[in-house]
């Protein structure tokens, strides 16, 4: 297993995270707004992409959960954790609602187009 250092030693680098993680949010939601104003379709990169943004974010908060419960109150790294935890927590929330978005956009299986009328030949017989 490789060392890992707790969450209160990688303040900077979650930071860093966050702030990527922050730009990527803000494509995923221009991405969202011109799907819904008749743009393309959201390709599988993009979905992969915005997936395994919201994941990191997920796992970058049970680091601080895990790293604030371990910490006593009044300790130089507390406030600095729950900076970063509502950044996440701003930011996962703007990632999920741009995922919300674009996956109904994207055909799945069992989402084959409906036929909404017969076609002309039908119709004549």
């Amino acid at each position: 297993m490789l060392f890992r250092p707790p969450a209160d030693q990688r303040l900077d680098g979650m930071r860093a995270m966050l702030a990527a993680w922050n730009e990527e949010a803000d494509q995923f939601r221009a991405a969202a707004a011109a799907t819904r104003h008749g743009g393309a379709a959201p390709d599988s990169v993009l979905m992969v992409t915005a997936e395994e943004a919201h994941d990191g974010l997920l796992e970058l908060l049970d680091d601080i959960d895990q790293a604030l419960d371990a910490l006593p109150p009044g300790h130089p790294h507390y406030s600095a954790l729950l900076q970063i935890q509502n950044g996440a927590i701003a930011v996962l929330e703007s990632v999920g609602n741009s995922l919300d978005e674009l996956s109904r956009f994207v055909p799945g299986p069992g989402r084959a187009p409906v036929l909404i009328h017969k076609p002309l030949q039908q119709a004549a017989e």
